[in-house]
């Protein structure tokens, strides 16, 4: 008897393996495709489908509005398809959040130079998280016509314009390759990153933020958990089954927080001092003693300034810190509980589960579920 041959669905991915976002998407792709074992995967990087493919068997394809503005490729017209697609929305929120905690007050954006949709997206939702709350929004034009390829003058003209805006400034960059080229202009006026002015980017991309100096903090995307439920999506519909969305969005995650936005701005300079060693080593454990004995301080004297100038006590303020980031990864990350304690410098799950109890009247395995 003749044995049959085992089904393969042959998908096409439309992405660019050499953005960082669409890497994340491919990796959550792939995972899923080995977890299932009877797919096959190409991924159309070019952004055309090599002259071979439509004599394939092509079942299905993702791709779409998060990478870039590229469109379906004719010959996986009418196949089954999930749609990528950005959304602004949660990087405006997230960004917003990330420089009002830290007590800025004058906030910039220097967006992608030809102001692609993604770029716009992003500006809008800031300015309107930081429009809510009744705070301004300086926009960066950037310059046009034959100036427009002359990289030593866009540096020079960033550079000015960074130099008359009021400081403290916090600047959100439309990208991690932007946000660079903004504390690139920073050191050409002279201006301290983050003394004078915090930069935060968006994708955090490695090889942008970690090879800085300073680091760049950055927005990170959920793209390895889209990608993985874009997959999810596709191989319901190729299979006949229903029920899942068609159309899924790659948003704001989470902010990376490194050396380029570790400046809170308070009245009292001991206490931002104190408010950015907390949120970096949110992973540690902290005593409000030790922390007394780095600022070279005694510890009455930093509780007493810090709660007239933050209105709590020390001790209250790293707990808030560990949990509003216990929360954070809880809503936007799968990770398991145990790894989320960990990130967060809480001791167990266990404990986590506790303080969030006390805390919130909730478990966090609830709040995650928004139960």
């Amino acid at each position: 008897m003749e044995r049959k041959t085992p089904r393969t669905f042959q998908v096409v991915v439309d992405v660019n393996a050499a953005n960082h976002v669409s890497q994340c998407l491919l990796r959550g792709i792939l995972r899923f495709a080995r977890e299932r074992g009877d797919w096959g995967v190409i991924v159309n990087g070019a952004g055309k489908l090599d002259a071979a493919l439509p004599s394939l068997v092509i079942d299905g394809f993702i791709g779409g509005k998060a990478d870039s503005t590229r469109r379906c490729a004719p010959s996986v017209l009418g196949r089954k398809t999930v749609e990528l697609t950005l959304d602004g929305g949660s990087v405006g929120r997230l960004a917003a959040e990330h420089f009002v905690e830290r007590g800025f007050v004058q906030f910039a954006f220097v967006g992608e130079d030809r102001s692609p949709a993604w770029s716009t997206d992003r500006l809008a939702a800031f300015r309107r998280e930081l429009a809510s709350r009744g705070l301004p929004c300086a926009v960066y034009v950037p310059v046009s016509g034959t100036k427009r390829g002359d990289l030593s003058f866009q540096a020079r003209h960033l550079a000015s314009w960074l130099a008359a805006q009021p400081r403290p400034l916090a600047v959100l960059a439309a990208f991690d390759a932007r946000a660079r080229q903004v504390l690139e202009a920073c050191r050409l006026a002279g201006l301290d990153v983050p003394g004078d002015v915090a930069v935060l980017g968006v994708d955090d991309d490695p090889l942008e933020c970690e090879t800085n100096q300073p680091t760049i903090s950055s927005v990170a995307l959920n793209g390895e958990e889209a990608g993985y439920a874009a997959a999810a999506a596709l191989d319901a519909a190729m299979r006949g089954g229903g029920g899942r969305p068609r159309r899924i969005v790659v948003g704001g995650a989470r902010v990376e927080t490194r050396a380029s936005t570790a400046r809170f701005v308070g009245r009292d300079p001991l206490v931002a001092k104190a408010r950015a060693a907390i949120a970096g080593r949110l992973r540690e454990r902290l005593l409000v003693s030790e922390l007394a004995r780095e600022l070279g301080v005694s510890r009455r004297t930093l509780e007493l300034r810090f709660r007239a100038d933050a209105g709590l006590p020390v001790g209250e303020a790293i707990l808030r810190a560990r949990l509003e980031r216990a929360k954070t990864l809880l809503r936007m990350t799968p990770l398991p509980c145990e790894e989320i304690a960990a990130a967060c410098g809480v001791c167990t799950a266990s404990h986590l589960a506790n303080l969030f109890r006390r805390k919130f009247g909730a478990t966090p395995s609830s709040f995650r579920n928004g139960s």
